[in-house]
């Protein structure tokens, strides 16, 4: 089946669950978790194979593709659109980290089975991973892992010992890694009671004294660039696109309320309809600019990168630096659009059943993510300068 092919039949299954998401927006804020139905329709759509490469059983589809995915999810609902996201993105990082023996081994083990491989986990190094025999020990307690109600298996970032000791890096630095386990080795802790994106689940979890063999443990991204020859794993800052995605959906889904609101609304004070006036209308233009204008320079810089690395040629650092801008500055652009739609509607936006309300807390709780913080921007602004980002992810 060509790509094509597979991009069309994943995009029809997603547009057919989208009626779905939307039906069960307060269920899914309520349970603080997606529904085992749509995380069922999810996986048979194919979308959490999407990113990941054809040798590996997954779409391969190209990152642009992958975002709009997301994206078009997203408008549904953020948390069902961030899920995507990490069950996504993750399996596309362990494939691209993983020594490729063990790649071949892990993913090959899973086309003999019907339940799809979810991967997930805190990739954030908290706990103790302390070497023994043949591998590590893991004991500890990690945060904000997405999805984690869904995943069977996880990748947890850890420091490492020998002993008591930590194990240091050439420059006398505590070394940390990934370490990919299954997660019957996890205790999920309650702890997702939160503002936004309250469907995804992102608990902590424990560990404790989990064996996890040398062979699967890898680099996060945001530590080198893969040594996979497949260019479709060259290029690490792929991943990070996908977070702007999230924001750019919740976004629309917020222009798109307020487009509906002005449509229906009277003012009541002078029983004039909402769409007359001035102000409001212009408020409306400006939130569908700065999501489509946002939407535009992201996807652009994605493609043309994705181009580059596709043809197996070096992404020239000013490239590299307007990349990194485009991520962030998509969820910046999402949230000032989505405050503005927010007062713009005025009191119908303070209600829980409006869609507004549950975007505006969606979007801000996404902008809060360590990858696409303002600050990140700084990082732009570097290779902007031709200078290394301290994230080098990018």
């Amino acid at each position: 089946m060509s790509v094509g092919s597979h991009v069309n039949q994943l995009q029809q299954a997603v547009e057919t669950l989208l009626p779905a998401i939307r039906e069960a927006a307060a269920e899914i804020d309520d349970q603080r978790t997606l529904p085992e139905w749509l995380i069922q329709g999810l996986a048979d759509a194919g979308v959490f194979r999407m990113l990941l490469g054809k040798e590996q059983g997954g779409l391969g589809l190209n990152p642009v593709t992958t975002a709009g995915v997301i994206e078009t999810i997203s408008r549904a609902n953020g948390s069902a659109g961030w899920v995507a996201m990490i069950l996504s993105v993750t399996p596309f990082w362990v494939a691209a980290y993983l020594e490729e023996s063990a790649v071949r081994e892990f993913f090959g083990a899973d086309s003999h089975t019907d339940t799809p491989v979810l991967i997930g986990g805190s990739q954030v190094p908290h706990g103790r991973a302390i070497k023994t025999s043949g591998g590590w020990r893991l004991t500890g307690q990690w945060p904000f892992a997405s999805g984690c109600n869904h995943a069977n298996w996880v990748t947890t970032g850890s420091w490492m010992f020998e002993g008591e000791g930590p194990v240091l890096d050439e420059s006398g630095n505590p070394m940390w890694r990934l370490f990919l386990s299954p997660a019957s080795g996890c205790q999920i802790l309650d702890t997702w009671h939160t503002t936004g994106l309250r469907g995804t689940g992102s608990h902590d979890y424990t560990m404790e004294d989990v064996f996890v063999p040398d062979h699967m443990v890898m680099l996060h991204p945001a530590q080198g660039r893969s040594s996979r020859a497949d260019p479709h794993y060259r290029y690490s800052g792929m991943a990070v696109p996908m977070m702007s995605a999230v924001s750019l959906g919740i976004a629309q889904a917020a222009v798109d309320s307020l487009n509906r609101l002005l449509r229906e609304k009277v003012d009541r004070r002078s029983s004039r309809p909402a769409s007359s006036d001035l102000d409001k209308l212009s408020d409306l233009a400006k939130t569908e600019f700065m999501v489509g204008s946002a939407r535009v320079y992201l996807y652009e810089n994605l493609s043309q990168i994705w181009n580059l690395v596709q043809e197996r040629k070096e992404v020239p650092m000013d490239l590299r630096g307007r990349f990194r801008t485009a991520c962030t500055s998509a969820v910046t652009a999402s949230v000032q659009a989505v405050d503005l739609a927010y007062a713009t509607a005025g009191a119908s936006s303070i209600y829980t059943s409006s869609d507004l309300e549950r975007c505006f807390r969606d979007v801000h709780t996404a902008a809060a993510h360590a990858f696409v913080r303002p600050i990140t921007l700084a990082d732009g602004g570097k290779m902007l300068l031709g200078q290394e980002p301290d994230f080098m992810m990018f």
